[in-house]
């Protein structure tokens, strides 16, 4: 506390209380007080929680349903309701496949967007519930991200190595870009600076050959893409400069590259950029997730070891940055049945979350309340609730343990006064005889 003080003192900490909150986030248990109202019948694929209140929380089932949970309050003990739903009982305009994208509109909690596998893209109405836009497509879309600075663009990757952007302003498709030629698009994420750059991960086409590139696009350009990472750090599409627009211009650095440039063996299960702007996270079906430089494109070589990922669904990392000291974040990386917890910069391996009995598919990161959600058949709440839980316990167990004992109290009482009682009876009778 004291560190805190002095940084505060000299300028370097603006938010005591904030940094306070975030030493929390590497203490992490499971909430077993706090639970969600049932709902999904079906494992839950994906989750997504909006960024102005940091309240309202939806989540997408295997089964096509949709719901939306209210995390307020975040007390010891509570049971969060569901605010909506939308499924074949209550909308008839539902998902009829598997969710495998959920998000809010980044500036307005009013409305949301789903993409499914019934080749589907839905906007919603949330204050109606009512369908908003529609757009149907002919290949199967996997994922869906929208920029969070100023922008009505919606990209979706589609499993031909499309990647599609749709204007929900004019309610149309801007363009196609043909990013991943011959091989799917498993995953697609705008920067969180920039709305005209996009990153976008292989997957496995048709044909059952694997794309493990990461690609880096400007949407201004009429280039295909201007870099693709390099766990080998051999060789880029372009040689980086001090950002990336500059090397978008510059077009003396042009080079080849060839297919042995990948950023994973095997598809992109996972991209995350941090809240620096600066770096990106990748998580491949190889099992290795790897930190990359986004000005240069580098390979940064933190060895995170072996992360064991399963199945074809999409995850979501977590990811966390203490403000006060931007060397230090955390991320939660879901990995079979539990959640993986490290030290990004270090690749320091932390005690990991468990309580799943699924494999865990999306884990999201609440810094208002400075909590996890995660999923898999069911939505847990993690957060730094360990001695909470405990002196809650022992509270209840010594409630439990007084009430015994006056219950133990109040029947030895009754049972004296009825000796009383028949000590009274016989007495009269030997009186009357």
């Amino acid at each position: 506390m004291f560190k805190l003080l002095s940084m505060r003192e000299y300028g370097l900490c603006d938010d005591v209380a904030n940094a306070e909150r975030t030493k929390k986030i590497g203490n992490f248990t499971l909430c077993v007080y706090r639970s969600l109202q049932t709902y999904h019948p079906t494992p839950v694929n994906t989750m997504d929680l909006e960024q102005i209140d940091y309240r309202y929380l939806l989540s997408g089932g295997l089964n096509g349903n949709i719901c939306c949970h209210d995390m307020l309050p975040p007390d010891l003990v509570a049971t969060h309701p569901v605010i909506f739903k939308i499924d074949r009982h209550t909308n008839s305009d539902h998902h009829t496949h598997s969710v495998s994208s959920i998000l809010w509109y980044p500036h307005d909690n009013g409305l949301f967007i789903t993409l499914a596998l019934d080749k589907k893209l839905k906007l919603w109405d949330a204050n109606r519930l009512k369908l908003a836009d529609e757009y149907d497509f002919t290949q199967f879309a996997y994922s869906a991200h929208m920029p969070t600075v100023n922008s009505s663009l919606i990209a979706v990757a589609h499993a031909n190595g499309d990647v599609r952007l749709i204007d929900i302003r004019s309610g149309s498709s801007t363009h196609i870009m043909h990013l991943h030629k011959g091989n799917g698009v498993g995953i697609v994420k705008w920067f969180n600076n920039n709305s005209n750059l996009l990153a976008s991960g292989g997957n496995v086409s048709f044909f059952c050959s694997v794309d493990g590139r990461v690609l880096f696009t400007d949407i201004r350009s009429s280039r295909t893409y201007y870099m693709c990472l390099d766990r080998d750090n051999v060789s880029t599409v372009e040689s980086a400069s001090t950002t990336c627009e500059t090397s978008i211009r510059s077009k003396s650095n042009k080079s080849t590259t060839s297919s042995t440039v990948i950023a994973h063996d095997r598809c992109v299960k996972s991209l995350q950029f941090l809240s620096d702007n600066r770096h990106l996270l990748s998580l491949g079906s190889d099992n290795c997730m790897r930190l990359w430089s986004i000005d240069t494109g580098k390979h940064l070589l933190v060895n995170y070891g072996h992360i064991q990922v399963e199945g074809q669904k999409l995850v979501t990392i977590g990811t966390t940055q203490i403000k006060y000291e931007l060397n230090k974040a955390l991320a939660y990386v879901p990995s079979s049945k539990s959640i993986r917890v490290y030290d990004i910069f270090s690749g320091a391996s932390l005690p990991s979350l468990n309580g799943h009995l699924m494999r865990v598919n999306t884990c999201v990161f609440n810094q208002a309340w400075t909590e996890l959600y995660s999923c898999s058949d069911n939505i847990n709440i993690w957060a730094d609730m360990k001695k909470q839980q405990n002196d809650y316990e022992l509270m209840m167990r010594t409630q439990s343990r007084n009430e015994s004992q006056t219950t133990t109290s109040k029947s030895r009482q009754s049972f004296s006064l009825g000796q009383i009682l028949n000590r009274d009876q016989w007495s009269d009778d030997e009186d009357e005889s």
